[in-house]
């Protein structure tokens, strides 16, 4: 977070409580991007101050400062491990407020939040589960997640063999001419040769304040 930017709302500060449920023993990291919004109408809007935090969480709870106000932004949970040349394990979640996953404002109508599972191009097939809520609203509410694990891995085979391609692709450039397996030996040992997603849910609770 912006230290100066608190500094100014210290006052004001509000708590979201962060708990992470059944997490196997792997690096946990949590990356939160939001931004103040100030709306003129239900048509037009700006964006405020930026607030950002990154951290490995260290325990299974973590209690955010953010100053009190109304965010649009996301809150996301990563989890990973790679035991070199055997396997390599990775969950993505990710909370979106008040904007999709293209990080466009829109206006959620249903009081709950919606849930979605898909995969992401961007991570080589890999698997991500996100949930879409309305505008963060610290004015007014008191807000409690939950990040779960059922300790379930999936193999991932589109990942497992675009690993493997880039690898023997790499290997078959002149660079590479007298040793074309260096190239594969580098990414099995750095990324683990088979790929495995975790599965990772959560829960968001809201009160009224």
């Amino acid at each position: 977070m912006k230290k100066e930017e608190f500094q100014k709302f210290s006052d004001k500060n509000k708590i979201i409580e962060i708990s992470l449920l059944s997490f196997p023993k792997m690096k946990t990291e949590i990356d939160i991007e939001l931004q103040s919004i100030e709306y003129f109408s239900e048509d037009s809007y700006r964006f405020g101050s930026k607030y950002s935090f990154s951290e490995e969480i260290i325990g299974d709870k973590i209690n955010i400062e953010i100053p009190n106000g109304k965010f649009v932004g996301s809150i996301q949970v990563k989890i990973s491990k790679t035991v070199p040349f055997y396997k390599n394990y990775f969950g993505i979640h990710t909370i979106y407020f008040g904007m999709n996953e293209k990080r466009i404002k829109e206006k959620f109508i249903n009081g709950k939040c919606s849930s979605e599972y898909s995969f992401s191009i961007k991570l080589a097939k890999s698997s991500k589960y996100n949930n879409y809520c309305d505008d963060l609203d610290l004015e007014n509410k008191k807000y409690k997640l939950k990040f779960l694990t059922n300790d379930k891995t999936e193999f991932n085979p589109s990942r497992t063999l675009a690993l493997a391609y880039a690898g023997v692709s790499i290997g078959l450039t002149k660079s590479f001419t007298n040793y074309p397996y260096v190239p594969f030996l580098l990414l099995t040992s750095y990324f683990g040769f088979f790929l495995n997603d975790v599965e990772i849910s959560s829960e968001i609770q809201q009160e009224s304040l």
